[in-house]
């Protein structure tokens, strides 16, 4: 073929396809078609970007995405590009409580859960229900709404049986197979570093007694589990590694629980010292009271109904923080934090980290290093943004807000006093 007849041939082709083209059409790319364009029903806290002009409910919007922070719960009119959808949006959990119990082989709650293995590091879910049977291996169950709202966890525990009970008359030393302490044998002893192995277990009944000596350690390789309030007497330590799986109703104003990574720390209706975890796959304190906590690189960190003094997240990529009162907070390293109805004196957030607070309210925070803050229907006495970071205040009240190279976006809310 001459090179003139294949020019023709290639103009033939190009003037068919655009034909086609205008007739039917190319797969939808543009971000506001119907099939690219991924508007939920349901909005919770969560950001969607649109890179188009936005109306909500007929008046113009401010940004060219959309956020359940900066719009009011409810029904929405959101249009794009003369296109309306309807949304509903929601932001605040409902007071659902995650109290169950065990019935046959059946671990049994009013409302349906979202069950998760904490020994795999991600949110893979295993079954969404309001049962969950029980076996030697052990789950957490979140309580979430449709819109991604979580107001608390519960703890599956293992099955009781195939368990040797341990006898208190000599200190618990190295645990081999699934022991069981009883309350009526109380008090048991450790008196030095002590290990749960892999694969072993330490079952406490309701009511026992463990008195430390010498700052004795026991390291949970296996898993340890409360059935019930227990007491730990004198300072000591309850380490996690590995797979590691501690779940304690615990008193123990002496005692500190530590980790060096482990799949579950969780402490419920507990009162201990303090935590230190490093890379934890899960962390849940719920109806507890601890003078500090710090938790670095936890793959999901759960605080509700709590009372926590120094609070330290670093590298933390799910918080949440429901119904809780916390002192002191510093989240860094870009820990993603969300907390409903809770309060706090200071929160201190750098490093690329996100923190979004509704109807929450605090004393001062401080954004540094490329901070974000987010406030809903909240309170704040004063807010500081250094170093790049961002702010944005939806239907909040604030009475001073001081900012350097730093951007704020206000909406619907009351301000006393900006500094610049």
């Amino acid at each position: 073929m001459s090179e003139k007849a294949l020019k023709k041939k290639i103009l033939l082709l190009t003037t068919l396809l655009m034909l086609f083209i205008s007739v039917v059409g190319l797969p939808a790319t543009d971000s506001t078609s119907q099939t690219t364009l991924k508007i939920p029903a349901k909005l919770g806290i969560q950001k969607i970007d649109i890179d188009k002009n936005i109306k909500v409910d007929g008046k113009n919007y401010p940004f060219t995405f959309l956020d359940g922070m900066l719009l009011t719960d409810g029904t929405r009119k959101i249009t794009i590009n003369n296109r309306t959808y309807t949304i509903q949006v929601k932001t605040m959990p409902d007071p659902v409580k995650a109290d169950g119990s065990v019935e046959y082989y059946t671990f049994v709650l009013e409302s349906t859960a979202t069950f998760y293995d904490p020994t795999v590091r991600e949110l893979k879910t295993v079954a969404t229900s309001k049962e969950m049977s029980i076996s030697e291996k052990m789950y957490i169950g979140v309580i979430k709404d449709d819109f991604g709202n979580i107001s608390d966890i519960a703890f599956v525990p293992p099955t009781l049986e195939k368990l040797d009970i341990l006898d208190s008359q000599n200190p618990i030393s190295n645990i081999s197979g699934r022991k069981f302490l009883l309350s009526s044998k109380s008090p048991y002893r450790i008196i030095s570093r002590t290990i749960i192995p892999e694969n072993s277990a330490l079952i406490l009944e309701n009511g026992v007694t463990l008195i430390n000596s010498l700052n004795a350690e026991l390291n949970i390789k296996g898993s340890l589990v409360t059935t019930g309030p227990a007491t730990i007497l004198g300072s000591g330590t309850l380490s996690v590694s590995g797979s590691g799986i501690l779940y304690a109703n615990v008193l123990g104003t002496e005692l500190k629980v530590t980790s060096d990574r482990g799949a579950l720390v969780f402490l419920d209706g507990s009162d201990i010292l303090e935590m230190n975890l490093t890379m934890p796959n899960f962390v849940v304190i719920r109806n507890s009271s601890l003078r500090s906590v710090k938790i670095n690189g936890a793959y999901a960190v759960y605080i509700i109904d709590s009372n926590i003094g120094d609070l330290e997240l670093k590298n933390c990529g799910n918080v949440i923080i429901n119904n809780s009162t916390v002192n002191n907070a510093n989240m860094g390293i870009v820990t993603k934090a969300i907390t409903y109805n809770s309060n706090f004196s200071t929160i201190n957030v750098s490093d690329l980290s996100v923190v979004s607070l509704v109807s929450s309210d605090t004393n001062t925070i401080s954004a540094d290093r490329g901070g974000v803050v987010k406030t809903k229907n909240s309170e704040i006495t004063s807010i500081i943004l250094q170093n790049y970071s961002v702010a944005y205040l939806y239907k909040t009240t604030l009475q001073m807000l001081k900012t350097e190279n730093s951007k704020y976006y206000i909406l619907e809310s009351k301000i006393g006093n900006i500094i610049k």
